[in-house]
Parts: C-alpha cells; structure tokens; sequence
C-alpha cells in the first residue's frame, strides 16, 4: 500500500531537533533524520535514518529529491542552515531559500543588509589581517569586538580593550574560522537579551522580546531564557519595527527566527538574525507562553500548512514563562529522584548516574526546567526549590 504520509527531512538529531520528531509523530509525518553518523538521541524518535552530512547543499537536495520530501526543517542549530535553503529553493519546498540561508548563516552579509536595510545596528569593518584590524579600531574606537563571520554562539569572539591585544586577539578569532576574513564591530556597552520570531507566507506573525539567563565570570554563556522580556513601550515598538526590517532585508520567509539584540540608550541594535528557532529551552517557553507548539508550527509550515497562525496571539494573563538548563559545577556521577523529576515534567537530557563534565557550554548541560509565574523572582525561587525537590545531586569521581 502506498504511503500517503507526509514526509519530513529533519537536519541533525540532537536534543535541540527531539522536538520535531516528536511534532511530525503527533502529525502523523513521517520523520527522516539526516546527520552523521554517531550516537545521536534524535535517531530513537526518527521514522528513518539517513547518514548525510547536513553541511553538504547538494548531498541534503539528492536526498530530499529522492525520498520525495514535502518539507526540510531543522532547529536550535545553524550547521545545516545553507543546505536547507538549498534544498528547499532547489526542490520548491517552503522555507528560506538559499540567498537568505547564506545570509543569515554569515555575519558580513548580514550586517551589509541591515545597512542596506536601515536596521538598526552596530558599525563594522570587514577585515583581513591584524594591519586592517589596527586601522578599523581607530576609526570604530576601542574597545571593539572582533567575530568570525561563520559560526554562532561565541565561539571566536573577542573583545579588545587595548591597542595591545589587537594581534593576540585577531590570531585567536582566524584560528576558529574557515574564512580568510572577519568582522570588527563598535562595542556597544548596554544590555543585551534576544527576539523570538516567525514568519510564515511572507507574513510576521510575531516578535517576542525573549530575556536572556547568562552564566560565567562574564555572563557570556546563556543558559536560559525568560518570556516576556519586559521593555517599555518605546522600546517593544522598535525592537517589533527592526526585527521585522531585519527579517525583511534578509529575506527569510517560512521558518522560525532567532534575534540577538543589544540594547542602550533607548536604543535597540540587532547584533544578528538566524532562520532558525532558538535554543536553551526558547521552544518550550514560547510554546508555553502563546499555548501553542512552535515545533509542530514549523513542521507544518514546512509543507504550507498555515493553519496555525493564528493561534499565536499574545496571551492577556500577564504570565512568565521562564525555562533554565541544569549544570553541575564539578565533573562527576550525576543522579537524581526520577519519580520526582518525572512529577514536576523536569526534562533531563541523560541518563541517572551518567558521567557529567563540569559546564563549560550548553553541550554541558544536564536537563532543563520549565516554570510559569508572575514575577522573575518567582520563576527562580520555583526553578531552585524543584532542582532540591528532585535531589538533583553530582559526586565528584
């Protein structure tokens, strides 16, 4: 008998991708997992499993080509943010296409169509060598931030106080990147949390001011985030307008949308934009605020089904969502009162007694709490009091 069913590339199985293969299996989709090989938690939920880099644009296309692919969607990652693009303009799938996939997946062409754009954002040069970095931090003034061009989070990423950190520094960033040039950017001194949104048939359906929960000597590692990030009335009006310019200048349409922002003076700066959901528990506490699963949004989007637009309204009860990841300060056997995580829907990512490393990033991480609330302050007393109620606890080895 034929199989009717629609079919669902998913770019990578990790724990940031569980969430689609969960979505397609109350749709009804067929799942297909598409990584590399390895020991991926995502290949227990897939329907099918097929070994394909998700870096390859040509290999990814094939694929959906000969599996006859009504959608390609990915999350929570930007490895496969180019080939996805690829593949969907390459096979008339919905989704971003490739001009907006390489775009978002490169901070110079990015920030060459904010400019273009009028977005809101910091001034930059694009440089080639620690000669060229000397000269832009003259005319951008220190301190500046120095960012390979290709990759997320903050990985190679430096920031330069003073004229003799700039070769040191712009070394260090080379080395994490595969392109032959980076970016160097003003620094903008204020606070910085993130955007939430989606676009769906070349239509916003919303943006949601997301607060950032940070960890380090810096604060530079999120592990967390908060719904709504409460800005006044000005400010949630230009962060709505920018966004949407941003989105708008880079062309995306059909996918989730994730959103750095900085803020100072008044004054919202986009730092970046990618065509994917956020992670850190972002889909869980979005999904929780507008009562509706973003995952199963995206799938369903993913073969133009928009039925769903309308159910993300801005909710009226005033409520926070407010999602932290679990991290052990030391390395060591971590264990837990499964009953009781399982009573309190605690979401951990391994197994009870795994080995686990002292946080260094969010692969670190050991679980993740979702709590509701009316005040921040509450969220975090409730989070705490449920990770003592679980007896969540690492020995050292």
């Amino acid at each position: 008998m034929e199989n009717t069913k629609k079919k669902i590339l998913i770019l990578g199985a990790g724990r940031g991708q569980i969430g689609l293969y969960k979505a397609c299996s109350r749709l009804g989709y067929e799942s297909i997992a598409v990584s590399i090989d390895g020991d991926y938690p995502g290949f227990q939920y897939a329907d099918r499993v097929c070994i394909t880099d998700i870096k390859d644009r040509e290999g990814v296309a094939r694929l959906g080509a000969e599996i006859g692919a009504d959608g390609i969607v990915t999350a929570c990652m930007d490895a496969g943010l180019p080939a996805l693009g690829y593949a969907c303009e390459q096979l008339s799938l919905k989704g971003p296409d490739s001009r907006s996939s390489e775009v978002s997946s490169n901070k110079w062409l990015m920030k060459d169509a904010f400019m273009k754009y009028g977005v809101n954002t910091a001034k930059y040069v694009k440089i080639n060598s620690s000669k060229e970095l000397k000269e832009a931090a003259g005319k951008l003034g220190l301190p500046v931030i120095i960012k390979p061009v290709d990759l997320g989070g903050s990985r190679g990423i430096n920031i330069v106080f003073s004229e003799d950190e700039l070769e040191r520094k712009f070394e260090d960033t080379m080395s994490a990147t595969k392109q032959d040039y980076c970016i160097v950017e003003e620094y903008i001194d204020g606070y910085e949390f993130s955007a939430t949104s989606f676009v769906a048939g070349g239509e916003v359906l919303f943006v949601l001011p997301t607060g950032d929960l940070r960890y380090g000597e810096n604060d530079e590692i999120p592990v967390g985030h908060y719904v709504p990030f409460e800005c006044d009335d000005e400010m949630t009006q230009q962060v709505d307008e920018h966004v949407r310019k941003a989105i708008a200048a880079i062309g995306l349409d059909d996918c989730a949308v994730n959103v750095d922002i900085m803020a100072k003076d008044g004054k919202p700066y986009i730092l970046e934009l990618t065509g994917r959901l956020g992670a850190n528990a972002i889909p869980e506490i979005t999904s929780e605020y507008y009562g509706s699963d973003i995952y199963e949004l995206i799938v369903r989007t993913s073969v133009g089904d928009y039925s769903m637009a309308d159910q993300f309204r801005e909710p009226e009860d005033g409520r926070i969502v407010y999602g932290r990841m679990l991290l052990s300060e030391k390395t060591g056997t971590a264990t837990w009162d499964s009953l009781a995580a399982s009573e309190r829907n605690v979401d951990m990512f391994i197994e009870n007694g795994s080995q686990v490393n002292r946080f260094r990033n969010p692969g670190d991480c050991l679980g993740q709490i979702v709590v509701t609330g009316s005040s921040l302050d509450g969220c975090a007393a409730d989070t705490d009091r449920i990770i003592k109620d679980i007896q969540l606890d690492v020995k050292r080895r």
